[in-house]
């Protein structure tokens, strides 16, 4: 087997790492920076405590369970059986019990029937301090020419330069801001089934979600349309600085769209808040090209928008292992990195043509559950 590098140390970069040790293949991972440094001295990744939270279904789930994550994970974040969606004021819920949606959908497991929540941050951690264990190894600063390439994000410049520098991520104008605060230190509670929920008007285009993580940590996300695009897309997921600030204008901003009183203080109380803006790409009809083989972001053009960019890549994680374990001969190589794209590219556009709208803005709509988040991961 061939050695392989992974450009992006993030989520689906050190899950792919993973995925490759398990059948034999050495792999390094390249980045910008060096979240492994910690590691290696033998302290606790705290990653600058980026971005919020991420939810990951039956599909994402059952791959953390081959990669020997899955009861970690678990214990690092909080399983919340039902979703809800609401008029932006609260009135009006519909409540979904997605336990039953999943096994319906085929899923025979109990552990893996609800969604789990996580911290990014808190999973990061996890499947770097994983990469560390196995000698994993991550490389910063390097200038990496005619190699073989794997995920390296959104705006992926292997992307460009192997398959068309027309294949540029488009901004949306969307702008999602996030934020993360302790629930019990500010007297805020929930309703089990509010613990995932979304408040939306449609007609206005206003949307916010809010996550449960554990006992203590919520996270709220707010999502804007007509925004400008951020000149450095390298600070994307940086928490703000000003924080007083930026949370009590975007809390100010929720009160104005008359949300419930516990969604603006969820924001007001809001202890870290990061911003990123929403990004698609345009369609591809191939994800492998010689020795370059695309997957995550740099694939799909899903930011991580209420958890489904992660859960494609974590699909295309667990894709990709499968074949390797069902195709281990060397000169299968070839076969197994076509069969790949051929997968994954009927699968993204099998989704695209269910919903007939761009990913980034598909949690407005109720149809988004049903197809997204269950049809497209149960197994």
């Amino acid at each position: 087997m061939p050695s392989v590098l992974i450009i992006g140390s993030g989520l689906v970069g050190a899950a792919t790492a993973l995925a490759l040790h398990q059948v034999g293949i050495k792999s390094t991972l390249y980045d910008q920076i060096n979240p492994m440094e910690v590691v290696m001295r033998g302290e606790e990744i705290e990653f600058g405590e980026t971005g919020g939270s991420v939810m990951i279904q039956a599909g994402g789930l059952r791959i953390l369970e081959t990669l020997g994550l899955l009861d970690i994970c678990l214990k690092n974040g909080a399983i919340l059986p039902y979703v809800s969606w609401h008029n932006i004021d609260g009135s009006k819920p519909i409540v979904a019990d997605t336990r039953i949606a999943n096994k319906t959908a085929g899923e025979s497991d109990p552990r893996l029937q609800a969604p789990l929540h996580i911290l990014r941050s808190t999973l990061h951690t996890i499947l770097m301090q994983a990469c560390h264990k196995k000698g994993i190894k991550t490389l910063v600063g390097k200038k990496l020419v005619g190699i073989c390439d794997w995920a390296d994000g959104m705006h992926s410049a292997t992307r460009r330069k192997v398959f068309g520098e027309h294949l540029t991520a488009n901004f949306t104008n969307s702008t999602g801001y996030i934020g993360v605060v302790r629930t019990t230190e500010n007297g805020i509670n929930f309703k089990e089934t509010e613990e995932c929920a979304f408040y939306v008007e449609r007609e206005k285009k206003l949307g916010v979600a809010v996550f449960k993580v554990s006992d203590e940590i919520a996270a709220i996300q707010v999502s804007t349309f007509g925004d400008k695009e951020e000149q450095d897309q390298s600070t994307s997921y940086r928490p703000y600085s000003d924080l007083p600030k930026h949370a009590g204008r975007l809390a100010d901003l929720l009160k104005s769209w008359g949300v419930p009183p516990h969604v603006e203080k969820m924001m007001r109380c809001a202890f870290r808040v990061s911003a990123a803006s929403i990004y698609d790409l345009p369609d591809m009809d191939k994800y492998h090209k010689g020795r370059v083989v695309l997957i995550g972001d740099a694939a799909h053009g899903m930011v991580p928008n209420a958890g489904l960019g992660l859960l494609t890549g974590l699909e295309d994680v667990g894709t990709l292992l499968a074949l390797l374990k069902s195709l281990p001969n060397d000169s299968m190589w070839e076969k197994t990195l076509e069969l790949y794209s051929k997968i994954r590219v009927a699968r993204e556009q099998r989704l695209r043509v269910k919903l007939g709208q761009p990913v980034s803005r598909l949690w407005l709509h109720p149809q988004f559950l049903e197809e997204a988040y269950i049809t497209l991961y149960s197994v």
